[in-house]
């Protein structure tokens, strides 16, 4: 499984003046790098995973696929990168038995999150 993350950022520094790079990486810290990438990591796979279950988003009807989508639900947890809000979609199988859950959300498959517990290790 593979995470795409498309990201552009412009640095504007002053032709004229010397910048320490402590104020440079200091910057950097500033803007979360390390928290936005992990969010659209998560994104991504996320997106990706419900997609290979459910087919492509917003297309009509759901063809000859067994599941189908079933919302979202908002996860928060802390980790080493900050604190992080995702957006976490579930699939519904409507041909679930007694044994099997009726609703999943198939990140959680791939990427473990430590129960229900905010700050995660």
């Amino acid at each position: 499984m593979h995470a795409t993350i498309d990201a552009q950022f412009t640095v504007s520094l002053d032709p004229d003046k010397t910048l320490p790079l402590a104020t440079l990486a200091e910057s950097l810290t500033e803007i979360q790098l390390e928290a936005t990438i992990l969010k659209e990591i998560v994104r991504s796979l996320d997106e990706r995973l419900v997609e290979a279950y459910c087919g492509e988003k917003h297309a009509r009807g759901n063809g000859d696929r067994r599941f189908q989508r079933a919302g979202t639900t908002t996860r928060t947890a802390v980790t080493t990168a900050g604190e992080h809000e995702f957006t976490l979609h579930h699939v519904k199988d409507p041909a679930a038995t007694e044994d099997d859950p009726t609703y999943f959300r198939p990140l959680e498959d791939l990427v473990e999150f430590d129960g229900q517990r905010i700050y995660q290790e």
